[in-house]
Parts: C-alpha cells; structure tokens; sequence
C-alpha cells in the first residue's frame, strides 16, 4: 500500500450517546483507526470515519456543528483535547485533536419501521419519521440523498420478519440500498443467511460498531467497518465519501470481529434494564 495515499477507515453505525464522554470516545475512534490501519501494515496518514446513526430522541450531530461555531474545546482526563470544524456541507464536520489526529463526523440518523426493523439513513442531515413501513422509509432515504442500509441485529431477523427480510432483499427496492453487520454480532451464532443471500444479489454488507446505551461501550468506535486508500476532498468529503461507498468497483475493504459470549450477555442483560425506547438501539 502507497504510504503517501491515506487510509480512510470507516465505521458505518455509530451512536453517539450521552453516558458517553465525548473526548474519551474519540480518542477510542482514532485508536482503533489506527490499530487497523497498523494490521493493514499501512504507516502513512490516516482518517477515521465516524457515520452517525441517530435515533429520534439523539441530536448529537447539531450538538458538534454548535460547538464547532462556538468554537468549543472538548476534553478529559488526557492532554488530548478536541475541537470541530465545518466543511462546505451541512452533514459533514471534522474533529482535529490537539495532537492533530483528525476524524470525519458524518450526520444520519436510524429509522424504526413499522414491522419493527431498523433502516439506517447513512450521510444524511434529514430527520425522518419513524413507523412508516420498510419500504416507504427506503425511498425516503433514497430521496434526501442518503445511503440506506438494513443493519443486522439479535434476533430482529428472525421468524416471520426474517421471511420477509428475504423478499425484501430479492426485490427491485434493494438497488442501492445495502445490509450493516455489527460488532455485537456473537461468534456462536451462525452466519446470517441474509448475508449469503444479499451476496448472492451483488448487495453489499457495511459492518459497524453499533456501541449500545451503556457507559461500557464508548470504547467501540471504529474498531469496525470499511478501510479504502484514498484521497479525500476535504471540502466536500461527503460526497466524495458516498460516490466512492455507492460504487461497486470501488477498493473497498470490510473489517470485523465478533462479540466475546461473556460480554455478550452481559450486554444483553444490561439493555433488559434500560428504559424501553433504548432498547430498539
């Protein structure tokens, strides 16, 4: 791999949520970038890539573009602080550390359908409604510009969801639409047979952290997802990004690991406890 060419490593599911410290989170971002960046035996500059999912109750992105405008500098118990910057775009901003490690923060949010699934609305600064049927909220993605993706989780793709799922995902409507893996998938379940059959249909799969609503989990930030050398227009990185997410023939590579059992339950013990709308995260 060309040193000089940037490694731009890109988790495609992340919650920004308020148990977590917003430094801390950060610094666990780049870290983890460049951890994959250090497997891929790549030593040149890097750009990690954080693709907001906010659910309807979250409005972390217009909290950053304040503090962007207002100049604001985010720390914690580390020398490491943060401040963010807009771009030319209303979805996109970057925040540069005082050790100048730089992180592209990119607007989406993550809709609840009406037969219970989740559809992600990648790069994007629109809010949507959720309880629309899986279908209506595709094409309203589709319509303000952004990327849909159909995310994997425990259970949701089971049953008479998973049949309908199937169908789903052998319909016209999938055209530029694409399924998400996360890190909290466990090694002891089997392969998605979605997976398989989204392959099958030349859909492709976008892993991401998907950190849930603890505390616990801020550490999860880019520890999976895509990597593509590349370099970015920093003035428009996000249409940049999407023309090269949405391309077919594009160097894109996955990376990904599997939730350890132990922590697994844990966690799904833990989100028995939270208040029911978090529970859908």
């Amino acid at each position: 791999m060309d040193s000089d060419t940037p490694l731009i490593i890109i988790d495609t599911h992340v919650h920004l949520y308020d148990c977590f410290e917003l430094a801390t989170f950060l610094d666990s971002a780049y870290k983890n970038a460049q951890a994959h960046a250090t497997l891929q035996q790549h030593h040149g500059p890097i750009l990690g890539v954080l693709l907001l999912t906010e659910s309807a109750w979250d409005h972390w992105f217009q909290r950053l573009v304040t503090f962007a405008d207002q100049h604001t500098t985010v720390s914690h118990d580390t020398p490491n602080s943060w401040n963010f910057h807009r771009t030319n775009e209303d979805f996109t901003l970057f925040a540069q550390s005082s050790n100048d490690e730089k992180l592209l923060i990119v607007a989406g949010r993550q809709i609840v359908t009406q037969e219970k699934f989740e559809v992600l609305a990648l790069m994007t600064s629109q809010v949507f409604q959720d309880g629309l049927t899986i279908h209506e909220s595709i094409k309203q993605v589709k319509k303000s510009g952004g990327i849909p993706v159909i995310p994997w989780a425990f259970g949701k793709w089971w049953g008479a969801r998973g049949k309908n799922l199937t169908k789903l995902i052998k319909s016209p409507i999938m055209n530029d639409v694409f399924l998400g893996d996360n890190s909290g998938r466990p090694k002891f379940l089997p392969y998605p047979g979605h997976f398989s059959i989204a392959k099958t249909q030349g859909i492709r799969i976008f892993p991401g952290s998907d950190p849930l609503p603890l505390a616990s989990e801020g550490w999860r930030p880019c520890s999976v997802g895509l990597s593509i050398a590349s370099v970015l227009d920093y003035e428009s990185p996000g249409a940049h990004l999407k023309s090269m997410l949405q391309n077919a023939h594009s160097s894109i590579t996955p990376y990904f690991h599997h939730e350890p059992f132990s922590r697994f339950i844990k966690n799904q013990v833990a989100m028995k406890r939270m208040t029911p709308r978090r529970v859908t995260s």
